[in-house]
Order: structure tokens, then sequence, then C-alpha cells
């Protein structure tokens, strides 16, 4: 086992499933004790559980991270089971698709508060609990459809793309406490939330789409997580990381590069 990590305490949020889970299992890998939040307190305890198997670790909460109270709670409860707070992961999330003209008002707040709202309550709060060792590494998880125009998908871009500019701001007012604030845009990355939602087609047709021509995984999300978490990272804030396989550098030129593919099968 790696210990980059180690001595380090980290809270994940959105640990029960997912990316989260991976992130929360390679913190662990390399040396850290976690803290898992999710909303579904059950699953956070079975990725909890999954961590205290590699003898670290690891205690969880139930948390809604859109409601500042549960937040302060979870928060307070994990710091101070496991000691400290050294590194926080803004992971939680929502998502629902619908066109910009049928986009249901009460969708729209319920993604800004749960994204955006709930990824700034979790910094300030954790913020509070690192400013007192005047240490902390805070990584936020936007997506790529913060950088580029999703297709019916505005309230979720909207959010992730206010996550951006969170980190931004967040890294000029947390850098004299000696915390640095970062973010990564993954693009599609192969979850089982992914497999059960998406058609056969949409699975197939969907990495023909980027620069590389398949679907990120989980732990290639958690191992960017690590870069960033890690002591080595400490001149390195207020940056968004993509992980999304070129498409932010390819843009409109993939509509091309995906009908040469098209061309070239036919």
């Amino acid at each position: 086992m790696t210990t980059v990590l180690a001595d380090q305490v980290a809270i994940v949020t959105g640990g029960g499933r997912g990316i989260g889970k991976a992130i929360a299992l390679r913190l662990a890998r390399d040396g850290a004790d976690v803290g898992v939040m999710d909303i579904d307190g059950e699953t956070a305890e079975a990725t909890a559980k999954e961590i205290r198997r590699m003898d670290r670790r690891a205690l969880a909460a139930a948390v809604d991270v859109s409601d500042y109270d549960s937040v302060r709670h979870g928060i307070a409860e994990l710091a101070a089971g496991l000691g400290r707070l050294d590194i926080l992961i803004n992971n939680a999330g929502v998502e629902k698709r619908a066109p910009f003209l049928e986009i249901d008002p009460a969708d729209w707040r319920r993604q800004l508060d749960v994204n955006l709202s709930g990824t700034f309550y979790c910094t300030q709060l954790a913020a509070r609990e690192m400013a007192k060792r005047k240490y902390g590494r805070v990584i936020n998880i936007s997506s790529v459809a913060g950088l580029i125009g999703p297709i019916d998908l505005a309230a979720y871009g909207a959010a992730k793309a206010g996550i951006v500019g969170l980190t931004r701001a967040a890294s000029l007012d947390l850098a004299d406490y000696g915390i640095t604030v970062n973010a990564i845009a993954p693009g599609p990355i192969e979850t089982e939330l992914m497999l059960g939602v998406w058609t056969a087609e949409a699975l197939r047709e969907r990495p023909q789409h980027g620069a590389i021509a398949r679907f990120g995984t989980v732990d290639e999300i958690a191992h960017a997580v690590v870069f960033l978490a890690s002591p080595e990272s400490g001149f390195i804030t207020g940056i968004t990381l993509p992980v999304e396989g070129g498409a932010s550098a390819a843009g409109a030129y993939m509509v091309e590069k995906y009908r040469r593919r098209r061309a070239a099968q036919s």
C-alpha cells in the first residue's frame, strides 16, 4: 500500500457509489483515513466498511449536501471522529435531462442546490476545520458539461460551470490559510448508473464522439484526485483539470471526426 496520503483525513461527498466510492477507496489505498458522506447512509456505510477492511479508519454519515445544517452536522461529526480534516472531495451531485424550454423550475433549483450550493456549503464548513491547522486540499468535481455547452442539461451545466467559478474564487480566499482549491471536470465516465440508464446505442456510439474513443473509468478520476490531494501539489490552486478524453480540446471538430469514423466503417 502506498502512503502518499499517510496520516491524512479526507471527507468524500457522494461516496456511496460510482465516482465517489472509487475516490474514497483510492484515498484509503494511498494512506488516508476517510469520512464517507452520502444522502444514502447505507451505501455510505458500505463504502466505509470496505475501507476498514484495508486497515484504514473510516466513518460514514448520511448527509444531504443541499441542506446547510445537515452538512454542518456531518462534517463536524466526521472531523471529530477522525480527529482532523485535511482533504475534502466535493463529489455529490444530481442530474436531470430536459430540453431548455421544458425545464421545470423545481428541477432547476434542485440541481443548483445540490451541485453548486452543496459544494459551497461543504467547502466553507470544511475550510473552517482546515484553517485551524493552516493546511487543506479541496477538490471539486465539476464536469465537461461546465466547460462546453451540454444538450438538454442546462441546469446541470450551469451548476457545474458555477463550480468552476467557485473554485477560482475560493482558491484566492483560502490561500492564506494554506488551503488549495481545485476542480476536476470528468467527461463520460463508465459507472453503474450510466450502464443502467443509457441505451445500448448510446453506449456504443457516444465514445466515438471523443478524441479518445472510449469512456473514462472511475479509477482515472480517482487518480487525478489523489494527484491534486497530495502534499506535493501545494503550488497548484484555482485550476480545473479536464479528465474527458480530449473533448474540450476537440470542440466542434469532433462532429467531423465522428463523420469520418462512421464513413471509414461503411
